[in-house]
């Protein structure tokens, strides 16, 4: 079969299964909406912008809203980071309500298409969510204070609306630092690259059980320290899908991480993949858009080797290598020889470049090493060596 014969094909299965998935999705809608489940919820994402322009995102879908979110937590500095009490449950009991929530995520029913006002500092500005219930829209912020600060959007379906706060985080423009990092293996321990045990961590371990890797709360608020190039925000890459949002920023909460954008991926069918975008797709579109929308702001990044963070970033320091202070990785477990061998050819071509990129095992050599070239102070590396 010739090459564009298989393009084509690929396409027109790509387009049968979205119109299959949007029907589908359509008939859910409209089923619900016949026995009296009107009620609609738009679940807000973290954004981020400058003073003139925010982008704020969201999703609407099906029934009511919690009376906290985690994307409000994350930003709301009187939240404390201690887990709640746990309380004695039967161990059988306790561990189908962990599965319960965490499957329910992934059967959320979306609302497509559906009306949403995003009231900016500026203006309103109408926009539909998309076929998946997505909101993804950058609004004028007229010259907002940085920091942390709030859009509120405003959802209607037939004949109910619902609102919603959605923090966007507006960086100084005096900034000239930003911590890009991974999420899975690199912040929490996610067991991507150990078969089923990921699926163990996510469905059957409570967000209060998961543990972060030893030292990474440290050390990010070490990094995000506002210094003498004003104040360092953190965004968080992930493949992870959208569902798991409010698992991951509440662990993010409860760990005490620096608040930060967390963009994750859409999974399903769609015009260009049966299954979602990739993760050099994913992370190469964001951090190439930071940094053009910021061309002051040089960046840290962070990953594993579990996946291809490290040659993602090889591609952006090759790209920019002006804009790369430095790239660290962590070793996952179990790494294979041949990918240590890989990995080291990659950090001499980085290096070359003028980046420096370390492999690690631990937050104790990120801190000392971040130390060593201005990005945080001794007494940090002190602290971060004590929680490790």
């Amino acid at each position: 079969m010739s090459y564009e014969r298989r393009r084509r094909l690929e396409a027109a299965l790509l387009l049968t299964v979205t119109v299959v998935e949007d029907a589908v999705q359509a008939g859910l809608v409209r089923a619900f909406g016949m026995f009296g489940r009107r009620e609609i919820t738009v679940q807000p994402f973290l954004g981020y912008g400058t003073p003139e322009r925010v982008r704020a995102l969201g999703r609407v879908v099906l029934g009511r809203h919690p009376d906290r979110t985690a994307a409000a937590d994350l930003v709301d500095e009187s939240v404390g980071g201690r887990p709640p009490p746990h309380h004695r449950w039967d161990p059988w009991r306790e561990r189908w309500r962990t599965l319960r929530e965490g499957v329910a995520p992934f059967f959320t029913v979306e609302v497509p298409g559906c009306p949403v006002v995003v009231h900016g500092p500026v203006d309103r500005t109408a926009v539909r969510a998309d076929r998946q219930g997505y909101v993804d829209v950058s609004v004028e912020a007229g010259g907002i204070e940085p920091g942390w600060q709030r859009v509120n959007a405003t959802a209607t379906w037939r004949g109910r609306s619902a609102e919603a706060a959605l923090p966007v985080l507006v960086l100084d423009p005096a900034a000239t630092l930003a911590v890009v990092s991974d999420l899975d293996d690199t912040v929490i321990e996610s067991g991507i690259t150990r078969g089923l045990e990921v699926l163990r961590l996510t469905l059957l371990t409570e967000v209060t059980k998961r543990t972060p890797l030893p030292g990474a709360a440290e050390l990010y608020r070490a990094l995000s320290a506002p210094r003498a190039g004003g104040s360092v925000p953190v965004f968080y890459l992930s493949t992870s899908p959208w569902n798991l949002y409010e698992v991951l920023a509440r662990f993010l909460v409860l760990r005490e991480f620096p608040a930060g954008p967390l963009l994750l991926t859409a999974w399903g069918p769609s015009r260009t993949n049966l299954f979602r975008v990739t993760a050099e797709a994913h992370k190469l579109t964001l951090i190439r858009a930071l940094l053009a929308d910021y061309p002051a702001l040089r960046v840290v990044l962070i990953g594993d080797t579990g996946q291809l963070d490290p040659e993602i970033y090889a591609r952006i320091a090759k790209e920019t290598p002006d804009r790369v202070r430095a790239i660290y990785v962590r070793r996952t477990v179990g790494m294979p020889a041949k990918r240590a061998v890989q990995l080291d050819g990659l950090v001499r071509r980085v290096a070359a470049c003028g980046v420096p990129m370390l492999v690690v095992e631990d937050s104790v050599q990120i801190a000392e090493h971040a130390a060593g070239v201005g990005l945080l102070d001794t007494a940090d590396v002190q602290a971060v060596r004590a929680a490790t």
